[in-house]
């Protein structure tokens, strides 16, 4: 089946989703694009490469001429070449401001945040793991049940450890929600230069629901029901909406 099972752990989701985009749109009968698939991958596992591009001169010359959209965009490329991904994404956008329907790189933007927001998943899973370890707490303490225990109080080592995995857990958190949306605005950004073509609605659809934006999803789906697909992808698009429809709507209590 084409749409695969989407899960909160989701690495696999985001390598999946960079291969369906680096490898063509069979599905809807439409090319790439000419994405990165190489690129895309050592993103999304954290090994960016480098080279001998001169950030400190691209930056120098973003300076001298802050609104030069090339400057802008060699100070993209010589951030990422060094594998200051973070700082090349910041690149990215203030050069897609600039030049807002250069789709190439709108497309290699959209990439590089998805590798950030799959980045800070992993981070925000770590940090979870942490914290429900150091709840675990030391097997030489009496239980907190315990009389004993609770004269003691709380394991100041494990209240400590607990602390910090709490606060990383949320700022993972909150960073991968600001990829996530960051990700998905820059696909509705290709979509709007974009509103007729299949492949940029596509990508969106698959961006958001891998992402769990799933209102955004939905519809970029329900849009492509509008062109002339044929019966299996409609099913399965129709089947996927039905789904995402139904995993968003609240039970009642």
């Amino acid at each position: 089946m084409f749409f695969p099972r989407l899960r909160n752990q989701a690495k696999w989701a985001f390598v999946f989703l960079i291969l369906v985009f680096g490898g063509g749109f069979v599905f809807l009968g439409v090319g790439s694009g000419g994405l990165d698939l190489g690129q895309l991958l050592r993103d999304a596992f954290g090994n960016s490469g480098s080279s001998g591009t001169s950030v400190s001169q691209a930056q120098k010359r973003v300076n001298e001429r802050p609104l030069n959209a090339i400057a802008r965009k060699d100070l993209a490329n010589a951030l990422e070449k060094k594998g200051r991904i973070d700082e090349a994404i910041a690149a990215w956008a203030e050069y897609t401001r600039l030049r807002p329907k250069d789709v190439t790189a709108l497309q290699h933007l959209g990439q590089l945040e998805l590798g950030q927001a799959d980045r800070y998943l992993r981070e925000a899973q770590l940090a979870s793991l942490a914290q429900q370890n150091a709840g675990v707490g030391s097997p030489f303490r009496p239980s907190s049940t315990d009389k004993f225990g609770q004269a003691l109080g709380e394991d100041p080592i494990v209240a400590a450890l607990s602390g910090k995995a709490s606060t990383q857990l949320q700022e993972a958190s909150v960073k991968y929600q600001t990829a996530a949306s960051r990700a998905v605005s820059t696909y509705q950004l290709i979509v709007k230069v974009r509103p007729n073509d299949e492949q940029a609605l596509f990508s969106l659809a698959q961006a958001a629901d891998t992402l769990q934006q799933t209102p955004v999803a939905i519809s970029a789906y329900k849009r492509l029901l509008k062109f002339k697909l044929d019966p299996t992808t409609a099913t399965q698009i129709r089947q996927r909406i039905k789904t995402l429809q139904q995993s968003s709507t609240p039970t009642g209590g």
